[in-house]
């Protein structure tokens, strides 16, 4: 039974959703998320749950979270996956003084810094130069960094620029433009070009069907994470098939991007393949797979 713990009147759960591997089409980590539900069971918006506390209540929650998922991670771990763990920039900052103990907490649970990657959240911090001394003191003990929701407000090339992170996940409404703007779409590429010459790999989050997983796979994404791979869960998600579905969007990718539009008129074309891809959105896995692979060998 994954543990709980109680906050400000408030129950909270872990969740964990796989982050694909383009390359090697497995899973190669989970990231926890919270999930928080008053005592009448009534669940709260996690954006909501953050939002409306004070800078100290805001520190404390944030590493009940970190701990909450660290101790649940700990009881299913695999062994060779990577954690993923949010963080907010003003948590960020407060704790880089106790890195050491960041590292010794994750110790007691049995992980090495080296298998978890420290996601710094977008947000508002009062000195970035803080920050960028944060993220190299975590970066020193060991810890992956990645920065969460390029493309919103703070998360941004200069904040890229500034702290060096190892990945950067590039947030679904950059994915979600693309998919119904012809000049986002053919921009998308860009931006992940830029980001690995900045040295970082690139995750695209949100994806939740298969056209935006295919444009995500094209654009050159390191890693892709969504609802259309697998929902955060309480357990581990590692369904082969899923893994295999991977491969055959890799696999299909090229005969649905030769379709890619030189001119706004020629839009249709892409259009009715996606058309076909979204169609899979309501199947099982096993269902999106088949039609895959119908689409691939046409």
């Amino acid at each position: 039974m994954p543990a709980s713990i109680e906050f400000n009147g408030l129950t909270l759960v872990s969740t964990f959703q796989p982050i694909y591997n383009v390359r090697e089409t497995r899973a190669e980590g989970y990231e926890g998320l919270v999930r928080a539900s008053r005592a009448d069971g009534t669940p709260v918006n996690s954006g909501d749950l953050f939002d409306s506390l004070d800078e100290s209540e805001l520190i404390s929650l944030d590493r009940t979270c970190r701990t909450l998922h660290l101790r649940n991670f700990a009881a299913v771990d695999p062994g060779d996956r990577m954690l993923y763990l949010n963080m907010h920039p003003v948590a960020a900052v407060a704790d880089a003084t106790q890195a050491k103990e960041v590292r010794s907490r994750i110790g007691y649970f049995g992980l090495t810094p080296e298998r978890v990657c420290i996601e710094i959240l977008e947000g508002s911090c009062a000195d970035e130069g803080l920050l960028v001394e944060a993220a190299d003191a975590y970066r020193s003990m060991g810890f992956k960094l990645a920065m969460d929701d390029f493309g919103v407000e703070r998360s941004n090339f200069d904040r890229v620029a500034a702290i060096g992170p190892d990945l950067v996940k590039i947030d679904r409404s950059i994915l979600a433009d693309a998919v119904g703007n012809v000049k986002a779409r053919r921009m998308l590429p860009a931006v992940v070009g830029l980001l690995h010459e900045a040295g970082s790999k690139v995750v695209i989050e949100g994806i939740e069907d298969a056209s935006e997983a295919l444009l995500a796979i094209e654009s050159g994404a390191d890693y892709l994470q969504g609802f259309y791979f697998a929902p955060p869960g309480v357990k581990l998600h590692n369904d082969a098939l899923t893994d295999r579905m991977l491969a055959e969007l890799t696999r299909v990718r090229r005969p649905v991007i030769e379709l890619a539009p030189e001119s706004v008129n020629e839009a249709s074309s892409l259009s009715a393949v996606a058309r076909l891809l979204k169609s899979a959105r309501s199947l099982s896995i096993a269902e999106r797979f088949t039609v895959l692979k119908k689409t691939g060998s046409d």
